[in-house]
């Protein structure tokens, strides 16, 4: 009996400097594994940034909290990810 053997490609952070930058395109690394994306449409786009503002206003009024669109956030060597507002 045949069995296959199924190696996974752990991905790191360091990986990500052999990738070629495309425009458009986003790499983000979860678990070690990597996800190869579009950058988002305008729509998506449109509500992020009425999202954002919503939380600046808040954050400005409120002195709280900060809010960030679009950051890289490096939880491990392992994680990395590009959420739409923080």
């Amino acid at each position: 009996m045949n069995q296959a053997i199924h190696e996974r490609v752990y991905w790191t952070i360091h990986d990500l400097e052999l990738l070629p930058e495309n425009e458009g395109t986003r790499y983000e690394i979860i678990d070690g594994e990597l996800f190869v994306t579009r950058a988002p449409h305008t729509k998506h786009q449109q509500t992020c940034g009425k999202i954002f503002r919503q939380l600046d206003a808040w954050s400005e009024a409120s002195g709280l909290g900060e809010a960030i669109p679009s950051p890289g956030v490096l939880f491990s060597e392992s994680d990395n990810v590009i959420p739409d507002v923080v």
